[in-house]
């Protein structure tokens, strides 16, 4: 059954900001003394979430003695301000946008960001936003979960939960939608590896033509 709904995930799978996360990363380690992330191979090896999860597997500890995670996740949210920018959207999206638009298909963005911030975010990069009949955020950049928010926007819209299909480019995207109850498929090439992305049982796809493929099947 085809889609009616797609459901988008923004960082890493739209916007290609890969390479600034493991950057930001390695400028906080730095300021702390931890060992920072050699390459890409590295950072998409420990990246996941909760967030906070994601930082203890890069050596931060979060005991009542130690620096709390609220003021690494704020302070990452400014850096992330500053650099964002100099990412980009992953190649050939926005032509792929408006071919699923004529289509048929409803496009909904979907975020861990918080949404004021997420709106800026989309502004900066042209008119990729205009493609999408919503974008959803969360109400902090805490980062604890989307779900509620997919889960929400499908109630109202009247649409089957089978009927939606999350796209996204790691796990949690995966567990985001089966909470919901949704079908997922997950691209290569943003936060996670291939070879994590493939251990999830769902289809991993290599690039927009392999998804435009999947969605073309009977």
């Amino acid at each position: 059954m085809k889609p009616e709904l797609l459901i988008w995930d923004w960082n890493g799978t739209i916007l290609d900001d890969t390479t600034v996360c493991k950057d930001i990363a390695n400028i906080m380690l730095g300021e702390r003394g931890i060992p920072t992330l050699p390459d890409m191979d590295a950072y998409r090896a420990v990246f996941g979430f909760p967030i906070k999860a994601y930082y203890e597997k890069m050596g931060y500890r979060f005991g009542p003695a130690d620096e709390p995670y609220e003021s690494v996740a704020d302070e990452f949210v400014i850096l992330y301000e500053k650099m964002y920018r100099t990412s980009t959207l992953r190649p050939g999206i926005e032509a792929f946008l408006d071919r699923c638009r004529k289509k048929g298909f409803r496009q909904v963005l979907l975020s861990a960001t918080r949404l004021d911030q997420l709106l800026v975010q989309v502004a900066a990069f042209g008119t990729v936003g205009d493609r999408f009949e919503q974008k959803l955020g969360l109400t902090d950049h805490y980062a604890f979960s989307k779900a509620a928010l997919a889960r929400a926007f499908i109630e109202g819209a009247g649409i089957p939960r089978e009927q939606a299909l999350f796209i996204g480019d790691t796990d949690h995207d995966y567990e985001v939608s089966s909470a919901v109850g949704c079908p997922c498929v997950l691209l290569e090439g943003g936060h996670q590896s291939r070879e994590r992305l493939l251990k999830i049982g769902v289809p991993v796809l290599k690039d927009l033509e392999a998804l435009e493929a999947y969605l073309q099947r009977d």
